[in-house]
């Protein structure tokens, strides 16, 4: 129990910070767009397009919902699909299909639990008696993607392993109370495109930057401007 507390050692170049403030901003791409007239946000243009309704998914489950219509559920499930063909077709991602309910031994092998694990949806409380038939709903795909090598002995040769996985992600958000909450921030359920690398130690910073800029490319084609941040 004590080990599993233990977290991973940052490397030298995380700078040394106390919150979000002493981030440091490494590069941008792109110039935000500027208007003549008064920006809405999304919850307003999704509301005015009769494409997002918070009224109907708090009828159907709760708060921190979403109900998708028409033209902006096309919009969410093209966005998917345009994500799995880049890193599958041109980043070489292989896509991968994975449970959206995994058991205790997966949570534990990324770190969800024991520290988070109020914030994920569980099959039974976690103060009951653990059984094999305990499961969580995944607070986000890199836990069943990278569950995939646990206790696997890897040929040097087939590394370093490339996935990507688009899943609905769930999570309780227990931590979240008092902060902005307002449209389609810090949802009980979203929809993510993972990608995961499973490499040698080694290599582990030079895949790290690999992954980050194939996320920027996924902003670049859809002409999104970016900040890219070091996290203190």
């Amino acid at each position: 129990d004590v080990a599993l507390a233990i977290p991973n050692n940052p490397v030298d170049e995380v700078p040394l910070g106390n919150d979000d403030s002493e981030n440091q901003e490494v590069s941008r791409w792109g110039e935000p767009r500027k208007y003549d007239f008064a920006v809405r946000d999304h919850v307003e243009l999704g509301e005015m397009a009769a494409g997002l309704d918070f009224a109907a998914a708090a009828k159907l489950t709760g708060s921190r919902f979403v109900v998708m219509k028409g033209q902006i559920a096309l919009m969410h499930r093209a966005l998917s699909q345009f994500m799995l063909d880049l890193h599958t077709e041109q980043h070489g991602y292989l896509e991968t299909y994975v449970p959206y309910l995994v058991n205790h031994a997966t949570l534990y092998g990324t770190g969800q639990l024991p520290k988070f694990g109020e914030d994920l949806f569980h099959t039974r409380p976690l103060d009951e008696e653990a059984s094999s038939s305990d499961y969580a709903l995944i607070p986000t795909a890199e836990v069943p993607l990278t569950n995939l090598v646990r206790d696997e002995i890897l040929e040097e040769e087939s590394l370093p392993l490339k996935l990507t996985a688009h899943t609905p992600c769930f999570r309780s958000e227990a931590g979240a109370y008092g902060r902005d909450t307002r449209g389609l921030i810090r949802m009980h359920q979203f929809d993510k495109v993972e990608m995961v690398q499973i490499t040698r130690p080694e290599d582990s910073m030079q895949a790290l930057e690999e992954l980050v800029g194939h996320a920027e490319k996924v902003l670049q084609l859809l002409a999104l401007p970016y900040r890219k941040v070091l996290l203190c």
